[in-house]
């Protein structure tokens, strides 16, 4: 059929010249008229055809499943290029409105495989650079992006209505490309990273606002554009490098695009906008971002010695491992004078020069390296080498990708011979050339940004790095893991890379720099096995992972190892929103101050953009979580940093209230806002619940609607979780009383109706919110219900029988405790206190402040306060050890709670039972 000549010179050039004659075959059979491709076929085209089905498993499918592309495809090959504008003429033929979705996705996906096809074949035939290359491919992406956002667009706002800002013109969207796609250097199986930005967050489309009209649409471009589909993914879409990541929203308007970067960015974020472009959407929208946000954020006037450090850490990391290795196959991008180096040092002189040369805010490798000779950063010769080099090393990069189907640098010793005749070398030849360029590309690396002292491994990196599974049991039991071997399979795991976790080069390298401090911390720890589960599922998490790898951590990454020792409850927390804490630990050193609260939560409000019941929710579980990270790291006196611990707690809930009560503009209504319980008495603990009562100066229906509303804004749950659990069963005739009851149905309650132990209860009232004139009326009107009755033999009667109807609510089983209601437990140390209060006329809420108080007139009391302060200390290891608020210490409980106080399970199990043995007895004493 062919001719012998055809076939023999075609197969110089095959790696498995057998296969591509096979799948050549294949080919024929399922072409309507094959007679149609022989004849387009001569020798030149030939070989390119078997070189397609010889050197891509992907586009051998691809030319499989249609047999016509390769002919109505290549001509014109020699001087067809294309850009945007071309694509989408093409794509807006080949793809109708009409579309169902998966058919949109399916035609994008096919689309893409047919010009991979086309671009592979340019680069096999050498008809252009690989710069042109990369750049003919990048603008492929925004095509398709632009045809997606167009029908997304189209698709939301013929539902919900156009999108329109507050100055009634209309709103719009942008795609921004980041990564190789926005430094035009694609690789031809490469994610695109990109992000997403609206006009403004003021304004409406019909029922929605705009950001979650934009979500609407954004959202559906991401799912348009990696669907799966019989023809593959158009592409893989990356997120990740979006303001706030994977935590934050879809899409950001301009605004809060701008605060964003102004308050949180940081350098790795300054790498990343060094390459944004403008791919999709609103073209105008995109300059405004490029002219307010990413030059003035990127590149700074002044020189940025951080960069100078980021840059030598990573290239420290990379020597290392270079120095070390432990791998068969080598990594062109992530080797000693690879990719990734080749390009840090050129983005990294580009980030630090372009401030003050604006000349050289160049994102493409190749133009940046000349804009660098040009202004004499490089040699004429160092120039032209980089140029060379880079090249050379991303055709390696695309014919191991196309050659594999997947996004890989890693070239395996099998591997050599392959990608060697696919690029026309013999392997020596081609190992030499790959030798003489990262050898060139690490020596003028180190020239520009020299690297600081090397440093020999410790014993548990050489044990990781060496996988000596030996030395590193041996070394991990020593540090008192008692399972080394899982141990050693979890910090392996991390190195070598698992499902989840893929470490870059430089990651990896950070990681096993701070191995010997991370193992030292968890070694530290009671319980250095859990330390280790709760660090890997914080390190499990992406964010997390930025967190302990960040440079200059250290120290936050020692406060963090001893959350994760004595709190799986804040673990879990932290693991699941990590972005959460990334900075925290060394900016929030200390319990906040009010003006800290409300200064933050403005912040809040103007970035963020999510519903106010969300902003509600997202700031109080940020502020917990520093609260109780607060209280972890500090040294105080243990019981001292509890009673702060408690404060500080109680400090959020009553902002969180009062900013509740302004936001829902309640101070219109004359009626007070009351706490009661652990929260009046300004105790609370993580997990407490809310007991809460309303006072109105008459009674009015209108206000119920109003504090159901109120209530229902802190119960309900959203994507945020909920804001606080409420309980109002203290109120008047508990559950079934009226919700806000009038001053003079309080007062003749109290004077009539009201029992011992509402007497007992009602010590802890404290106003949060509302009239203040109303709650001094109150006030007056509940002190005579505490204090002009007498508190005698009948009251005492009252209170050991409402005891022992709560000893009854007691948790039993082997080794449960219940530190709350069991005998000797909180509510005994808790009822002493407010009887001597009443018995005292106390107008005291707090029970620690009571305590302190009375132990000197009630000596008695003494030991009983240190017996709650026990108790409450224990209930809060506890609380911060579980993911939910309980005061039950199961069997395996104590010992988690024991280690969290440093004793020994046996020594805390004796002192916490003498403890409630000795609390009951003075209880019973008092009330005999």
């Amino acid at each position: 059929m062919f001719p012998v000549e055809w076939w023999q010179l075609a197969e110089r050039r095959l790696v498995n010249p057998q296969r591509a004659k096979e799948s050549l075959e294949e080919l024929l059979k399922r072409h309507r008229n094959p007679q149609t491709l022989i004849n387009y076929l001569n020798q030149r085209r030939f070989t390119l055809l078997l070189e397609l089905l010889d050197h891509s498993d992907c586009i051998r499918k691809f030319l499989i499943n249609h047999p016509e592309d390769f002919q109505n495809t290549i001509p014109g090959l020699w001087y067809v290029t294309k850009r945007k504008e071309d694509y989408l003429k093409e794509l807006r033929e080949l793809i109708t409105d009409s579309l169902p979705e998966d058919e949109f996705s399916k035609r994008l996906a096919y689309y893409r495989h047919r010009e991979l096809m086309r671009i592979l074949s340019k680069e096999i035939l050498k008809t252009a650079k690989l710069e042109d290359l990369l750049v003919e491919y990048s603008h492929l992406p925004d095509a398709m992006l632009e045809l997606a956002y167009e029908r997304a667009f189209r698709e939301f706002s013929e539902f919900y209505g156009k999108p329109i800002e507050e100055n009634n013109r209309e709103a719009t969207g942008c795609v921004v490309a980041l990564g190789k796609l926005g430094s035009f250097e694609l690789n031809y199986y490469s994610d695109i990273d990109i992000m997403f930005l609206h006009s403004s967050d003021k304004g409406f489309a019909g029922k929605l606002s705009l950001n979650e009209f934009f979500s609407k649409v954004f959202q559906k471009v991401f799912t348009l554009m990696s669907n799966v589909t019989p023809e593959g993914k158009p592409y893989e879409v990356d997120l990740d490098l979006r303001p706030f990541g994977r935590s934050g929203p879809i899409s950001m308007s301009l605004r809060s695009a701008e605060l964003y970067y102004e308050s949180y960015g940081r350098i790795w974020e300054r790498f990343a906008l060094l390459r944004a472009r403008f791919s999709a959407g609103d073209e105008d929208l995109y300059q405004s971002f490029e002219r307010d946000v990413r030059i003035p954020f990127v590149f700074k006037r002044s020189v940025d010695y951080k960069i100078i450090e980021e840059v030598q850490f990573i290239k420290a990391q990379i020597l290392a491992q270079a120095k070390r290795q432990t791998y068969e196959a080598v990594n062109i991008k992530l080797c000693e004078g690879g990719i990734r180096e080749l390009e840090f040092a050129v983005q990294s002189l580009v980030l630090l020069l372009g401030g003050k040369f604006p000349f050289l805010r160049e994102s493409n490798t190749f133009k940046a390296i000349w804009r660098l000779n040009q202004k004499g950063v490089f040699s004429n010769e160092e120039a032209k080498f980089l140029e060379e080099a880079y090249e050379f090393l991303r055709k390696i990069e695309h014919r191991v990708q196309t050659y594999r189907c997947i996004q890989t640098q890693k070239l395996t010793k099998e591997d050599i011979p392959i990608i060697a005749k696919m690029m026309g070398y013999e392997p020596e030849e081609f190992e030499k050339k790959i030798g003489i360029y990262t050898k060139g590309v690490s020596n003028i690396f180190k020239s520009v940004i020299p690297s600081g002292e090397e440093k020999e491994p410790e014993p548990i990196q050489q044990a990781i790095l060496t996988e000596d599974f030996v030395h590193a049991k041996e070394i991990l039991s020593k540090l008192g893991f008692k399972n080394p071997v899982r141990t050693y399979n979890i910090l392996l795991s991390y190195v070598h890379g698992r499902e989840g976790i893929n470490l870059s080069n430089y990651e990896r390298k950070k990681l096993l720099e701070m191995l010997p401090k991370i193992v030292s911390y968890m070694s530290a720890s009671p319980d250095p096995d859990e330390t280790l589960n709760n660090f890997d599922k914080f390190f499990s998490n992406p964010t997390g992972r930025k967190v302990i790898l960040s440079p200059s951590k250290e120290d936050v990454i020692k406060i963090l190892c001893k959350v994760f020792s004595l709190s799986s409850y804040l673990s879990t927390l932290v693991s699941r929103n990590p972005d959460l804490v990334e900075d925290l630990l060394t900016l929030y050193q200390d319990f906040p101050e009010e003006s800290l609260l409300q200064e933050e939560f403005e912040k809040y409000e103007s970035t963020l953009k999510l519903s106010l019941e969300n902003t509600f929710r997202r700031f109080k579980k940020v502020w917990e979580v520093r609260i109780s990270l607060v209280y972890l790291a500090k040294k105080d006196d243990k019981y001292a940093k509890l009673k702060d611990f408690f404060k500080s707690l109680t400090d959020l809930a009553d902002f969180i209230m009062k900013k509740l009560w302004e936001k829902l503009d309640l101070f219109r209504e004359n009626m007070t806002l009351i706490a009661l319980g652990k929260y009046g008495s300004s105790e609370l603990s993580i997990g407490s619940d809310l007991d809460l009562v309303f006072v109105g100066r008459d009674h009015r229906d209108e206000r119920v609607s109003l504090v159901q509303n109120f209530i229902r804004f802190l119960t309900t749950h959203t994507r945020e979780g909920y804001l606080y659990d409420v309980d109002f069963r203290l109120r008047p005739m508990g559950t079934k009383g009226q919700l806000i009851p009038s001053l003079d149905f309080y007062k003749e309650y109290f004077s009539k109706y009201a029992r011992t132990w509402e007497r007992l209860a009602w010590t802890r009232c404290r106003y949060i919110a509302g009239d203040q004139d109303l709650y001094d009326h109150f006030e007056l009107i509940l002190e005579n219900f505490l204090f002009d009755k007498p508190m005698g033999k009948e009251q005492k009667e009252d209170i050991k029988t409402i005891r022992s109807a709560l000893e009854a609510q007691a948790k039993k089983g082997a080794e449960t405790i219940d530190l709350k209601f069991a005998p000797g437990g909180i509510i005994d140390g808790e009822f002493l206190a407010q009887y001597f209060i009443i018995l005292e006329r106390m107008r005291e809420p707090s029970m620690i402040k009571a305590y302190e108080k009375l132990v000197e007139k009630h000596p008695i009391l003494k030991k009983a306060y240190e017996h709650y302060m026990f108790l409450r200390l224990v209930e809060t290891r506890l609380r911060l050890s579980k993911e939910r608020g309980t005061s039950v210490l199961s069997a395996q409980d104590i010992t988690r709670v024991a280690n969290s106080l440093s004793m020994d399970r046996d020594e805390f199990l004796e002192d916490l039972k003498l403890r409630m043995k000795d609390m009951r007895e003075i209880f019973l004493e008092v009330f005999e």
